[in-house]
């Protein structure tokens, strides 16, 4: 596959898996949170969603060929025996939020332009499965454009509710609450309302898609599309939450859109926005899914119906998914090469132990997993149709969904690539005999830092789930 997508485009693809329909419940969280603690939650969002994908970047350069990463290849020279388990935590993530969308088009959309459920479920087949069919993420880039300019349209519907409806007028407290600027409203609220923030911030179910892709594919190129991303998405989220809040104080409910007057001219076309962004929002999260699922029926045949114990020399391999660097010799009196070529005595020892601890010896190198026309066509098939008549037939999984959210959605952007960074950042100066630099050094113990505190959010986020309701 011809790699050729810009970092323009890229940007645009990442933004908007980031960007969904959850934008409309930030002004919410702010409700309980306050407009400080808010703020501080948001930053919080985007620094640790962030460096969660530039872990995975700094990780696919792990690879002899960077352009074959993915979860699924750096689960197999890491963590093998949980390739399966992270991979069915992507489907199981991708999967629910997609029914979710085809599910709220259906409760969306009939009361705005008439018609049944079931009838606009049906519709909304009519615009997506083309775009489930396109076998590369760039290819969704105009579509990527299109659901942006309805999400500009939400934008500017609440941040011009604002200005007319608070700056511009004498009479706001008639439709306002209370307003919290330091104090937080509601602690209880904080809790509930912290995994919508964190979750609000979610993208890297596509990044190794976007790495793969990009014409240049320098870890500083990578670098600069997830800064660019994250600031978008974290300046819509600043501005849908702030304006929202302040507009209508303790008063806004959990979708800011029902907030507004039904009768109104732009809350309608506010409304067919929403059904836009998320019917463009599945195809984003169909790639993904479809990946995920096509790496667990291999994992299941090389495992189960192909499995030849065969050891291969890695050195002597020219497999371009082996990883770069996988054996360390014991040498105390090793030196750490600096990240500017000085060398430091300091913590020599523990450094070339915990070295040692973490680069793997590879006997079996991984091969890219393969995807052949016929399996893209009949897993496209056969996810499509499932999900469509599970659509059809449930009107209500918010349990569910949480609890999706809650296991997948941090897993696959804080825990794994934080036990991805903490195994394989260091490899490369392995490889050449040195030991990892002072800069690489500090990410790794970061990356560990990374999956705790993906740990930590899974944590509280089924006690939401489960004790506060979703």
């Amino acid at each position: 596959m011809e790699a050729n997508a810009s970092g323009f485009f890229s940007t645009i693809n990442l933004v908007k898996t980031i960007v969904g329909a959850g934008m409309l419940a930030i002004p919410y969280a702010f409700r309980s949170d306050g407009i400080l603690v808010g703020v501080l939650l948001v930053l919080v969002g985007a620094i640790t969603s962030g460096f969660g994908l530039f872990v995975l970047a700094k990780c696919s350069k792990a690879l002899k060929e960077p352009r074959t990463s993915s979860f699924f290849t750096l689960c197999s020279i890491t963590y093998p025996s949980l390739s399966l388990l992270f991979d069915f935590s992507m489907f199981v993530q991708c999967y629910g939020v997609g029914l979710s969308y085809l599910v709220l088009v259906g409760d969306l959309l009939p009361g705005v332009l008439g018609g049944t459920r079931n009838g606009w479920i049906l519709a909304s087949a009519v615009p997506i499965v083309p775009l489930v069919l396109l076998k590369k993420l760039d290819s969704l880039k105009y579509s990527s454009i299109l659901g942006l300019f309805a999400v500009a349209y939400l934008v500017c519907l609440i941040l011009g509710s604002f200005v007319e409806n608070t700056l511009l007028t004498e009479n706001y407290r008639e439709i306002r609450g209370d307003v919290s600027w330091i104090n937080v409203y509601d602690m209880k609220g904080v809790v509930s309302t912290f995994t919508i923030v964190i979750f609000a911030f979610t993208g890297s179910m596509n990044m190794f898609s976007i790495i793969n892709e990009l014409k240049d594919n320098s870890l500083t190129n990578i670098n600069i599309v997830i800064s660019r991303s994250l600031l978008i998405s974290a300046a819509l989220f600043l501005c849908v939450g702030i304006c929202g809040y302040l507009t209508f104080g303790s008063n806004v409910l959990g979708n800011i859109m029902l907030n507004y007057n039904p009768e109104s001219y732009w809350t309608v076309i506010g409304k067919v926005c929403l059904g836009v962004v998320v019917i463009l929002s599945f195809p984003l999260l169909f790639y993904p899914c479809r990946i995920a699922t096509n790496n667990m029926i291999h994992w299941v045949r090389i495992t189960y119906v192909e499995f030849e114990e065969d050891p291969v020399d890695s050195s002597e391999n020219n497999d371009p998914t082996a990883p770069i660097a996988m054996v360390v010799e014991d040498e105390e009196d090793r030196l750490l090469l600096g990240a500017d070529n000085s060398y430091q005595a300091t913590s020599c020892q523990d450094a070339s132990h915990d070295l040692e601890e973490n680069v793997t010896r590879v006997t079996n190198p991984v091969a890219a997993v393969p995807f052949s026309d016929k399996s893209f066509y009949i897993l496209t098939a056969i996810l499509v149709s499932s999900l469509y008549l599970l659509a059809l037939n449930v009107t209500s999984f918010a349990l569910v969904l949480g609890l999706v959210g809650a296991t997948g959605s941090t897993s696959i952007s804080f825990t794994l690539p934080g036990l991805f960074g903490f195994k394989l950042i260091g490899s490369q100066a392995a490889k050449h005999g040195q030991l990892m630099s002072r800069a690489d050094l500090i990410i790794r113990r970061c990356s560990l830092l990374l999956s705790i505190f993906g740990v930590a959010v899974t944590c509280l986020s089924l006690y939401v789930t489960l004790f506060f309701g979703v």
